[in-house]
């Protein structure tokens, strides 16, 4: 027993050391403002950034779908966990060279594509092994607290991360070589260090499964699984149309870039804001988590996602009245803060699962939501043919009706 209690207390703390350091990084890759303003410098292509979105979900889903019959069957997931982050997550060092040789300005952010959907493999087949072990060895009365330690310990050194960012990109005499040299070398060293505190999470004992599963078996059980566990079909339904809701998340800044005329240093400015949303939301949704609950985490943040695009439908004629830079600073804000809002569906999905099905169930998510991945892509694509009053409107209707679901969704104790 005092040796179960001494492996929750080194995990609480390397786990948020871990996760401190790999917000931190993903500051320097933010697919929601970093990312769409690095694809339109480079391109000017509105699709392109939505395929970054696109490809970081449906990465992690995918490989999530491939790990997930043989999650059971791995005997030490925190070494399993340490070798694949080792192996993937420095990889945006490699954008240095590419950067700063090519000539041709659709193949860095080619090369990007690929080592950023590679990036979020190896994070898709960590999460649920990851999870797994975070909802073994975690007191369930500190989980929430946990995930918001990272993010608020995260949003801090993100703070210092934007000023990096923020530095690169006004700086008048750098190149846009340079200056995204400067952000994915230190996104992939960042990423390199929170390898380092994972190394020191241990597991409790358990037993692997020593037969290799069939697939096919694996799979058509899932439906089972949903049928009979009426609480986690309604909290994934409602994470189905919240979906919709989300969408429009990496066309932010670029709206009010392309709307509003924004100076590069503007645009610097709001990336900056963002992730100081991302610092509060850390605050935020933790503190929303552990005193209320998970589902107050889901209804909250569909009430922010439904102000969000009211805001932006309703910015034009605002901008008569207030300032267009301080309209698309809230906008910013309101989207890091919304980022954190992940967290109440893991810990709902944990509240209402058994222990040894929890895997199961994050697969079994995986699977109900990949096809939510492509909305980003089609968003762009919709945005280049049509513009964007149209996206913010199905997204201000999916908010709307997500609310309502998120409501009936039980009080987990």
């Amino acid at each position: 027993m005092t040796n179960e209690k001494s492996i929750r207390k080194r995990n609480f703390y390397s786990l948020i050391i871990e996760g401190m350091f790999f917000w931190i990084g993903l500051a320097f890759l933010d697919s929601n403002s970093v990312i769409p303003v690095f694809i339109s410098t480079y391109t000017g292509s509105l699709y392109l950034a939505g395929l970054a979105t696109t490809l970081r979900i449906a990465s992690s889903l995918l490989a999530q779908l491939a790990i997930g019959p043989h999650i059971q069957r791995i005997k030490n997931m925190p070494a399993f966990i340490i070798r694949i982050m080792l192996l993937f997550r420095p990889l945006p060092i490699l954008m240095i060279p590419v950067l700063l040789l090519s000539n041709n300005l659709f193949f860095p952010v080619w090369v990007f594509l690929i080592i950023f959907s590679l990036l979020w493999i190896s994070d898709g087949l960590i999460v649920v092994p990851w999870l797994d072990v975070f909802g073994r060895t975690i007191e369930s009365s500190t989980r929430g607290k946990l995930l918001g330690y990272q993010q608020v310990l995260g949003g801090i050194g993100s703070l210092l991360a934007g000023l990096i960012i923020k530095e690169a990109l006004e700086h008048p005499t750098l190149s846009d070589g340079v200056r995204y040299s400067i952000i994915f070398g230190s996104a992939g060293i960042i990423l390199l260090i929170s390898c380092i505190a994972m190394s020191f999470v241990k597991d409790f004992p358990r037993e692997a499964m020593e037969h290799k599963p069939n697939p096919f078996d694996y799979f058509a059980k899932l439906p089972g699984y949903f049928r009979k566990n009426k609480l986690y079909a309604r909290m994934v339904m409602t994470q189905i149309v919240g979906g919709f809701s989300w969408m429009v998340m990496p066309f932010i800044i670029l709206y009010n870039k392309n709307t509003f005329n924004l100076n590069p240093v503007q645009i610097s400015t709001l990336i900056y804001i963002q992730i100081v949303g991302t610092l509060a939301g850390g605050i935020f949704w933790g503190n929303i988590s552990h005193r209320l609950g998970s589902r107050y985490v889901i209804s909250i943040s569909q009430m922010i996602s439904f102000v969000l695009s009211l805001l932006v439908l309703i910015s034009l004629p605002l901008s008569n009245i207030f300032d267009a830079f301080y309209l698309a600073a809230t906008m910013s804000f309101l989207a890091g803060l919304s980022m954190g809002a992940w967290m109440g569906f893991v810990n709902y999905t944990i509240e209402v699962v058994d222990d040894n099905e929890r895997p199961i169930y994050f697969v079994l998510t995986s699977v109900i939501t990949l096809p939510l991945a492509l909305l980003p892509f089609l968003s762009g694509l919709s945005a280049n043919a049509w513009g964007f009053t149209h996206l913010f409107i199905v997204s201000l209707s999916a908010a709307v009706i997500a609310f309502i679901l998120s409501l009936k969704l039980e009080t987990v104790k």
